[in-house]
Parts: structure tokens; C-alpha cells; sequence
């Protein structure tokens, strides 16, 4: 998670600067490849981001209890 910290504000500065460009540019075409773009980069971005913890996934079903409610019927 460490290295790869600069890489991610780097990634989330320029999605950010994507979206404040779209609003000043005030055309649609522009508008709608920067919405392209920043998606594109939002899921390169989240994907970098849980690639630390995607081999650990697995073990996520012994914790969640949101499919279980049998203990609510107490």
C-alpha cells in the first residue's frame, strides 16, 4: 500500500483536474470524453488501490454477516 501512495494522489489529483476541466470547458463532446477518461482512470486507480488486498479476499466471507440474519431471531 506504501508504494504505490504517491501513484494513487497522483491518479485521484488528476481525476479531480479531469472533472474541473469538463465544468469550465462548457462543451458536451469535451465534456463527455473527459467523463470517459476519468472513469477509465477511476477504475485503473481503484484497482491499483485493493491489489494489496485482493489475495485475502476470500477470507472476507467468515466475517460479513450481512447474508445471515438467523441470530436476529433470538
Amino acid at each position: 500500500m506504501q508504494k504505490t501512495r504517491a501513484l494513487r494522489y497522483v491518479l485521484f489529483s488528476l481525476l479531480f483536474a479531469l472533472v474541473l476541466v469538463g465544468i469550465v470547458v462548457h462543451n458536451y463532446i469535451a465534456l463527455a470524453s473527459l467523463m470517459v477518461c476519468g472513469i477509465i482512470l477511476a477504475i485503473v486507480s481503484d484497482f491499483i488501490e485493493t491489489a494489496p488486498t485482493r489475495p485475502y479476499k476470500q477470507y472476507n466471507h467468515m466475517h460479513d454477516r450481512h447474508g445471515d440474519r438467523t441470530h436476529l431471531n433470538t
